[in-house]
């Protein structure tokens, strides 16, 4: 669709919702076609730089969460046309509301807006308010608690593939205080996943390799190579994330994707974890809790390289974490803030990489959020974070100058025994379609099979 015919159509569309039956303009109605328009402009590639949409979180919000309802360790991935809903949360400090608004843009394979308007991907309002809200109680610190389950009555995806969630104060859509990305599926194809260990170097097999076939016996792909595309994500990490995998070989109604080295990834090791459900006994992770008001700290025994180690096995949570509080009924808005001290010794610094603090707990980005910092005076690295009481996964990760992905063998080693979840998502687009389908997504276990 060009520009000009984009712009007639949004002005059709605007004369049949801007004027009531006396001919005026309503304010309400007004409203809603300023917020349509507004969310054109945004993801009309076409009319913008055609730029890949990061996920961001203002360092105003803590502990967002955001995950299939009733499914708190989930991926954000539902399924179209289905009763399934996705539930965000967050917390703001402090005991003032905001008027904050929602709204979702439909995204590419590689989470470039599409080149769709609005009404094409959208059923109900565009931007809607968040109207859950409650007040932290018996807490030290307080905080306004926010949550919001779709798809709703207001607002629901009309099409499968990847979406972005935009949540920004009144209607400034331009400057939002968070985006996260979720995925539509509309389940066209089976994913036969296996996992394969590899040898990383000449002793020890410390890789996963995921292979998997996929059967899509009654759905027609003319082009495999052209027409479809994979992604491969690890746990929650998004730096290590395998993008535009093609078939390697396909016949029929089958796709092979069993490669050597393109869906190899570290095992890594099992994740570190830190409980922080009280504040009046120590767990074995927490080394001093003090209260210098207004907030609790805590001192959690110091980290060391697990490189190198032998393989442990651990049940964890993969990366996540949840809230809940000791001798508390309501651990959503009763749970305290504390701040973390986290250590990580090492003799001298790592020059040329820069080590980050991973995990849900930090959204699982490298920045300067969770990246840490070399303290000479104790021979460690440090990171300091405000979280919220619960029980907690976490990891350490170095990155390489110049390098985007980091890695986990230096400071955790690698282990190809070592529990990991990965997420398959197949992508489809044919020569008449404008936007990536999702027609695909299996999680699956390197070590569990159910």
């Amino acid at each position: 669709m060009s520009t000009n015919n984009s712009y007639i159509k949004v002005l059709n569309i605007a004369k049949s919702l801007i004027m009531n039956n006396y001919g005026y303009i309503s304010l309400k109605t007004l409203r809603l076609f300023c917020s349509f328009f507004a969310i054109f402009n945004f993801a009309n590639p076409s009319l913008s730089a055609q730029t890949a949409l990061n996920e961001y979180i203002s360092p105003a919000l803590k502990t967002l969460q955001f995950h299939r309802s009733n499914w708190p360790l989930s991926y954000p991935v539902i399924r179209l046309n289905s009763d399934q809903q996705l539930t965000l949360s967050f917390d703001e400090l402090g005991s003032s509301t905001k008027n904050y608004q929602y709204t979702i843009v439909h995204c590419d394979a590689d989470w470039i807006p599409s080149r769709l308007m609005p009404t094409d991907y959208i059923s109900g309002n565009p931007i809607n308010p968040i109207l859950d809200y409650s007040y932290s109680f018996n807490t030290t610190i307080d905080y306004v608690h926010y949550s919001l389950s779709f798809p709703n009555q207001s607002i629901s995806p009309l099409i499968s593939g990847n979406y972005m969630l935009l949540v920004f104060e009144g209607f400034d859509y331009e400057q939002p205080v968070l985006r996260k990305k979720f995925m539509v599926n509309e389940p066209m194809v089976t994913i036969i996943p296996y996992i394969r260990n590899r040898m990383h170097g000449l002793t020890t097999a410390s890789m996963q390799e995921i292979n998997f076939e996929i059967q899509h016996e009654g759905f027609s792909i003319s082009n495999p190579n052209e027409e479809i595309s994979v992604s491969i994500l690890q746990n929650g990490r998004t730096d290590n994330a395998i993008t535009g995998l093609k078939p390697r070989f396909f016949r029929a109604d089958l796709m092979d994707f069993n490669f050597t080295r393109e869906t190899e990834m570290e095992g890594g090791n099992e994740f570190r974890y830190i409980d922080i459900r009280s504040t009046r006994f120590f767990s074995d992770r927490v080394e001093d809790i003090q209260y210098v008001d207004p907030y609790f700290h805590i001192t959690v025994v110091p980290d060391y390289s697990r490189n190198p180690s032998s393989y442990q096995y651990r049940q964890d949570l993969n990366g996540r974490y949840y809230i809940e509080v000791d001798d508390k009924d309501n651990d959503e808005l009763e749970a305290d803030y504390l701040f973390v001290h986290f250590r990580l010794y090492s003799e001298r610094p790592l020059l040329s990489k820069k080590i980050f603090l991973n995990g849900a707990l930090t959204d699982w980005q490298l920045n300067k959020s969770s990246e840490m910092s070399y303290d000479p005076s104790i021979n460690a690295y440090r990171k300091s974070l405000l979280l919220k009481q619960g029980y907690y996964n976490y990891q350490f990760l170095a990155l390489e100058q110049g390098e985007s992905s980091a890695e986990l063998f230096p400071l955790e080693n690698s282990f190809y025994e070592t529990e990991n979840d990965y997420l398959i998502l197949v992508y489809y687009k044919n020569l008449t379609d404008r936007s990536h389908r999702l027609i695909g997504a299996e999680l699956i276990n390197s070590v569990r099979r159910d």
